[in-house]
């Protein structure tokens, strides 16, 4: 009879508990997946990033001419009386190019930024609810406000990261047309010249305006559509009834006021950020000293108007998007909780 070879039988434990280990891994896998499917809705996520891009490039564009007049104000004070006044002069003495100058930056920066901040405060908020007991949950989707700024925040984090090169050549294309040709030709002389530092250098002010801003925005939407919905409920509207018959006045009435707060809280970050963008070198601390307490206002109503239409605009086609994926709007599941 012959003998087994050397190691054979040691081996064949060996393999048997690989296969048992493999085995308890795969059925862990399974099992972790499944909590986390019934816990989020992982199918709607690329959706809510789509629209996201969708509606911040989409809304940035079309209003290009306010935001020209706007950076032309605070980086060149007098110039222009008013929004029609800024408009008037920049088409007459650089015609429709003038007027949208920076476009290009604008639509790809905002596309990457809407759709990390849309789609990952939507992820994040859905994450932070799904780590709460069931018993402890808010009724109505509602999330407690720390952890609802938390998720706006590390969402416009991410969006401002990818933002913040294109916004630098955009306010460069605006304040100083002549500097270069294009946006690949704006952005190597920039890289050039002041290198990382000069896409990357208005890290903090911009900041400071983006994280309060869409911080405002979101929760000041949501606090919004929520009421609303709330009290339709109380009047007897059901919430498939109110999105139906006043779905698109809640989102622009409540579009209204997030935008005009969010504008108004994060206007002393923007003005600083073009400061410091025009002139070369100039930190954050010598931008607020040159300006002083009443010039970090300047263009406050050109920007008023500019980011107001923007976000009204905006949560429209976010809305009607979520509504066509079935996917419930912001201040729906209140009116499911009288």
């Amino acid at each position: 009879m012959s003998s087994p070879l050397p190691g054979t039988l040691n081996s064949q434990p060996l393999q048997r508990g690989r296969d048992a280990l493999m085995h308890r891994f795969e059925v862990a896998k399974g099992a972790a997946a499944k909590v986390i499917g019934e816990k989020l809705d992982l199918e709607k996520y690329p959706k809510l990033f789509a629209a996201g891009g969708l509606c911040a490039s989409i809304t940035h564009l079309v209003t290009v001419p306010l935001d020209v007049v706007k950076t032309r104000m605070q980086v060149t004070p007098g110039v222009f009386t008013g929004i029609n006044d800024g408009i008037s002069k920049i088409y007459a003495a650089e015609g429709f190019k003038g007027c949208m100058q920076g476009a290009t930056p604008t639509f790809i920066g905002f596309m990457m930024q809407g759709a990390l901040k849309y789609g990952f405060y939507e992820y994040f908020k859905d994450s932070l609810a799904a780590r709460l007991p069931a018993d402890k949950r808010p009724e109505g989707g509602k999330l407690p406000i720390p952890a609802m700024i938390v998720a706006a925040s590390a969402a416009e984090i991410l969006g401002t990261t990818c933002l913040l090169p294109f916004e630098s050549i955009r306010i460069r294309m605006v304040s100083d047309p002549n500097f270069a040709k294009g946006l690949v030709g704006y952005g190597t002389k920039i890289l050039t010249e002041e290198g990382v530092k000069g896409l990357w250098g208005g890290l903090v002010p911009i900041m400071c305006k983006q994280i309060p801003f869409t911080i405002t925005q979101f929760l000041m939407y949501e606090f919004a559509a929520k009421a609303v919905y709330k009290n339709l409920a109380n009047s007897g509207i059901s919430g498939e009834d109110a999105n139906a018959k006043f779905g698109t006045l809640i989102t622009l009435g409540c579009g209204l006021v997030s935008g005009t707060a969010a504008a108004l809280v994060s206007q002393p970050g923007d003005t600083v950020l073009s400061v410091m963008n025009k002139q070369k070198g100039t930190s954050v601390l010598a931008a607020l000293k040159q300006l002083g307490p009443g010039g970090l206002y300047l263009g406050a109503g050109a920007r008023c108007v500019h980011v107001t239409s923007y976000i009204v605009a905006q949560f429209l086609i976010y809305d009607s998007i979520k509504r066509l994926c079935g996917i419930p709007v912001a201040g729906a599941q209140a009116a499911a909780t009288k």
